[in-house]
Order: C-alpha cells, then structure tokens, then sequence
C-alpha cells in the first residue's frame, strides 16, 4: 500500500508540474535552451553534447560543451568560452574531446581533457576551419580549411587603401583538406586544385581520408551561386598523401560519408540530379574498391538521412521526415527493407549509436516539450530521457495541436498542424492565422514551437499547412507543384483554412496570413488572389521571381520550379510573380526583411514596397540591419514577433496592453 502511494503521489506531482498556468512570452522563448550534437564516448558511458542558450547582455545565442552520464544521473558543463564551442569529437581513445570555438584566433579546432581544465588549441589557421575528423590513432586530426589568396600584408594594404575590387567569378577561393598531429602541431596539406573539400572521415585503419568535393567554389563576397555547387562526389585519398580517387559519379549530390566497420565499403547519402531540387535522397554504399553502389533506401517513399552503421557492419540507421514527425530507421547493409524503428507523434533528430551497438543517443521533440537527448535500447525499445535542459517549461500553459487532414484540388491529401488558442472553448470561434511554410520543398512538423505558443497565449489559432511540394509525403507529393508555384498549392491551404472554418475553431471575419521566404511569396501571392485575409505579413518574401533569378543565391531552383530561365520561360515567371497582380492587392501588409539578406535580397521586399504604396494600398516595410535570411539577434526577433502581434491585433480590432521599446528592452 505504500509504494502504491508513493505512486499515486509522484503522478499527481508530475500533473500539477505539467499543469502550469504562465502564458509564455517572447522572452520566455528566446530562454528556451537548445541542445544539440549528442555524441556516445567510446565506451559508452557518456555522452557529449552542446546546449545553446541566449547570452542576453550580447545578445546573441550561445553554445558551450556539456557532458552527461548515459544513464542520466550525472551532467557538467566541460567548456566555458566567452563566444561558445561546437561540434564536440571524443577521441577515439576516449581521452580527449575536440570541439571549435573562435577565442583568439578565427574558428579553430581545440582539445580538452573530458575531466576538464584549459583546453588547448590545436589549429592557427588564417581562414578558420570548416571541418574535422580524429584520426584512430587519436592522435592526428584531418580538417578543412578555406585557401588565404595572396600575400596577407598586401591584401591588407589594398584593403586599406581602398584598392579593393572584386572580380565576379575570378580569384575564387577553395576550401581544401589538411591534416595536423595534435602535439607536434606539424601539418600537411593533402588536397588542391580547382574545387573545394568538406566532410572528411578516416579509415578504420587510419590509411584513407573519404571526403567530399564539389568541382566549383565560391568567392568571399555576396556573388555567390550555390546552384553550380549542387554536383558533389565522394572521394578518398592516402592519409598520408598521394593522388585521390573518385568513388562516385552521380549527377547529383553525394555526401556524408560514412566508412563500414571493416573498411570495406562506404556509406553515403545520394541525391538525383543536380538540376532537381525536389530529388529524393536515397542511402547508398559502395565498395571503397569501386563499383557499382547499392541503394537500400529505392522502395523507402521518403528521403533519407544521417546514416549511421551498426558496430557490427550488418546494418545501417538513418532519420526521415515522415508527414508531420521525423522517424529513425534501420536497413540491412546488404539490402532488404527499410524498418522504422521508432513511432508517434514526435520528432527524432540527430542520434549516434553506442560503440556496444546496444543504444542510441538521439534528440527527441515533441509539441509540448523542447528538445533533450534520450536513450533507446535497440533491443526492448525503451527509452530513458538523460538531458533536462528546459524545466521551466513545465511552468507554461501549453496549447493543444493537432494533425488536421483535408482535401485539396483533385481531391488530394492534405495535412498540417492546427494549433488551438490556449483558452480554447468549444462552440467558440477564434481568430485564424494561416501560417506558410519556407521552400517550397520543406515542411512544418508537429514540434516544440515557441512562437505559435506564443501567438496562441494571445487567442490566435494557428493553421501550418503542408501543401503539395511539401516534403515528408513522397516524391510524387513533393513535384506536385513544380511549374505551379502559388497554383494548386494556393488552393491547397485556402482549403485548409476553409476546413478550419468547417470545424467551428475559425473565424471567417478574423483571418490573417503570414509566412517567410516561399512562405513569404505565398503571402505577398495570397493578398493578390484573395481579400478574405484582413492583414498579411511577409518575411524576405519574393515578388518577382523574373529579377529575383538574377538577384538570388539559387537561380537553379527558378530553372527547375518553372522549367527555364526568365529568357526562356518568361510566361510562367511573370504569370507566377505577385508584381504582375500587385494592382489587386487591397490587405493591409507588413513587409519583413534582413537588410544582409542574400538568398532573397531586400530589392525583391523593396519593389513589392513601392508598389503598394504608390497604389495607396496600407503597408509597413520593417529592414532589420545586420540579418540575413533569417533573423538571428535576439532583440530583433523580440522586436519583430511583437510587431506581427501588434499588426495582428490592430486590423482584427484586438486591443490589450502594448509594450513600448523600451519596455521590451527592460524586460
């Protein structure tokens, strides 16, 4: 009877700490700490990882180095630097962890002793390094540095004398692979030429560097043009130098290479090709000899990722977006059937595999709760969660979401996630923001998400449809809107929104809209379409894709999405651009953009800007100085969701409290 107490004591413990009553903020959000990178020690006993947190008097986010025991019981902090730490690599000797940080001297790659004490560095190089792989021996590292051009003293006198001018497509520089042994310090160069280096992995004999390589590179300026840099292909060369040999030839992507326990064969992910944006990624292995390479994930309906190999060879592990969650699953080395190996409504992330090939480490998400690192044992399933890296979350009262399904045109599947105001009651009817998705090929999974929670703890339902083009539903899904971008996908969630409507949560008289890059298209497309919306905002939004090719980072996706260039297909450029309906739009519209931004430049947000309000049409233009695609500092991101409430807010009639700048600075 006591220990059935005891029971019943520690449930309703648990409830009342679920049950919190905060409604959490834009502060609260930006508190939620991150972690990331779980990586087993080599006997299996503990576990390496980062957590991110934000550095508020910086404002900036920042990483450091923990370590926490495998079963949970024990968890330390092991880094400390001012500007943070990432990618932590035990040793394979378990003695030392290597990470990189920037603290003197660029992002160089450091060692400490898992017990602690001061680490030490062990790279000086000028450009920093991208990469890094430990030898067997635990002693020698590999790692990718980017080329210094010329002399530094005279680059530093043009640059001073103004002397400075770029060439577009001339001096490019390459990133190439170099190894170091970590206590003499002496280094040797092993690749160069005409293309760039990235993810090296040695040989279980420490013989062989695989790596990967691209046959163009890019300059360091804003010229840059990530679609000729799409054809990858694996390689490997002697870990002590000589000539390199080329393991694939796909016309697309290969990446992440992954040696075999033997030293057989490598494991690597493969996509079509390179002109496709929308091609599947498939796992693949090929003898490190050559030949013909195996796909073990062709009858697998999505793409694949992060492969890892069982200790004993026989069996390989990778991620999936599966509709609105991400999977882990397994497949025979020699081939059979992907098996998915986790279920339910969650989100499995990065993961790596105990040496043992017993357990797996893996970031695990869900709706209601962040991201923390759990351990499954591959044999009975169970899981046991080892990092709390968020407890005041269970302060916040949480809104429900759910997966909604309905059909679009051509009676075709769709689904998202529809999140419910916090107070949500039955019979009543709620403001509906309709939330667009980046891309086009991505998604919205059903995950940990501050800002809906957010938007919901001020009365909003949230709609994040995953229309066709969306990934996690099959290729066939996913190339369904390739020529027909702001077509049927626009029909897509219209009929979402209808459906949410059908279902007594929304409101038909209170919609909003809002959605960033694609999404932010989708936004300025939408108000062009419809005037069902009573206010819009886009982020980094795109408003004419025929100079958004020649202004963008990747004019390749324009080629596949509209099948030519703007030369070439003009017709379906201009028929697709919100710019040739900008004489409709009558929806009052906040206009969101990084002033760095370059995969969509601030002329596209520009161009729809004077536009409207040539037209006398209402809009805000918000420029965030210093961002790029996204917006990274802290004070911008609370400035900015405070905006999109307040713009929410004032055209649906809301009124509640308004905090001034200052305010928020306080806070």
């Amino acid at each position: 009877m006591r220990k059935s107490c005891l029971v019943f004591l520690l449930l309703v413990t648990a409830l009342a700490l679920a049950a919190g009553d905060r409604h959490m903020t834009i502060e609260d959000s930006l508190a939620v700490k991150a972690v990331g990178a779980p990586q087993f020690s080599p006997d299996g006993k503990t576990i390496a990882y980062t957590l991110s947190e934000w550095a508020r008097e910086q404002d900036t986010r920042v990483s450091h180095i923990y370590l926490t025991s495998a079963d949970g019981q024990r968890s330390v902090r092991l880094t400390n630097g001012e500007k943070g730490e990432s990618s932590p690599r035990w040793s394979p000797d378990g003695r030392k962890i290597a990470f990189t940080a920037n603290r003197d001297k660029g992002n160089q790659v450091w060692v400490i002793n898992p017990d602690g004490g001061e680490a030490e560095r062990v790279t000086s190089e000028e450009s920093g390094v991208n990469g890094f792989s430990w030898a067997p021996d635990s002693r020698r590292l590999a790692f990718v540095t980017q080329d210094v051009p010329g002399d530094k003293d005279q680059r530093e006198k043009r640059k001073k004398d103004k002397f400075d001018t770029i060439v577009v497509d001339r001096e490019l520089i390459y990133s190439h692979l170099w190894m170091i042994d970590s206590q003499t310090r002496e280094k040797k160069r092993l690749t160069r030429g005409d293309f760039s280096v990235s993810s090296p992995q040695w040989s279980p004999d420490g013989k062989w560097i695989a790596y990967v390589t691209a046959s163009t590179a890019f300059q360091e300026s804003k010229y840059k043009d990530i679609s000729a840099d799409r054809n990858t292909d694996i390689m490997i060369i002697p870990a002590d130098g000589g000539a390199p040999r080329k393991l694939t030839a796909n016309p697309g992507a290969d990446t992440n290479p992954e040696w075999s326990p033997d030293g057989g064969a490598i494991a690597y992910l493969a996509s079509g090709d390179a002109s496709s944006w929308a091609a599947k990624t498939d796992l693949m292995v090929i003898p490190v000899q050559g030949g013909t390479p195996r796909n073990l994930t062709r009858a697998f309906f999505e793409s694949a990722g992060g492969a890892a190999w069982s200790p004993d060879g026989q069996s390989l592990y990778f991620s999936a977006g599966i509709g609105v969650t991400s999977q882990l699953c397994s497949v025979p080395a020699s081939g059979g059937s992907p098996r998915q190996i986790t279920q339910g409504d969650r989100l499995y992330g990065q993961f790596d595999l105990a040496a043992g090939g017993k357990s797996l480490a893996c970031l695990l998400e869900t709706a209601k709760t962040p991201g923390d690192i759990w351990v499954r044992d591959l044999m009975s399933g169970q899981e046991q969660q080892v990092t709390f890296a968020n407890p005041q979350v269970k302060e916040f009262a949480l809104a429900e979401s759910e997966v909604m399904r309905w059909k679009g045109p051509e009676n075709f599947d769709v689904e998202g996630v529809l999140t419910r105001p916090l107070d949500y009651q039955a019979g009543k009817r709620y403001p509906l923001i309709l939330q667009i998705h980046g891309g086009p090929y991505g998604r919205f999974s059903n995950g940990f998400n501050t800002r809906v929670q957010i938007f919901s703890a001020n009365g909003y339902a949230v709609l994040m449809p995953n229309p066709r083009g969306s990934t996690g539903y099959g290729i066939q899904f996913t190339t369904a809107n390739v020529g027909d971008w702001g077509g049927k996908d626009f029909q897509d969630y219209m009929a979402g929104v209808d459906a949410a409507i059908a279902r007594g949560i929304a409101d038909p008289d209170r919609l909003v809209v809002m959605g960033g890059s694609y999404g932010g298209f989708s936004t300025f497309w939408t108000i062009t379409q419809t005037n069902r919306f009573k206010a819009a905002i886009g982020h980094a939004g795109i408003s004419d894709w025929y100079s958004f090719h020649g202004q963008s980072d990747i004019p390749g996706l324009m080629e596949y999405g509209f099948a030519g260039y703007p030369w070439t297909a003009a017709e379906v450029y201009r028929k697709y651009s919100p710019m040739t309906y900008v004489d409709r739009v009558k929806t009052p519209i906040m206009i969101t953009h990084g002033e760095e931004d370059r995969r969509v430049p601030i002329a596209q947000a520009e161009e729809y800007y004077r536009a409207l309000k040539s037209r006398g049409v209402e809009v805000v233009f918000v420029r965030y100085p210093r961002e790029g695609h996204g917006i990274q500092e802290p004070n911008h991101q609370i400035d900015l969701v405070q905006r999109q409430l307040e713009w929410f807010d004032k055209h649906l009639g809301i009124e509640r409290p308004k905090k001034t700048t200052e305010d928020r600075a306080k806070d």
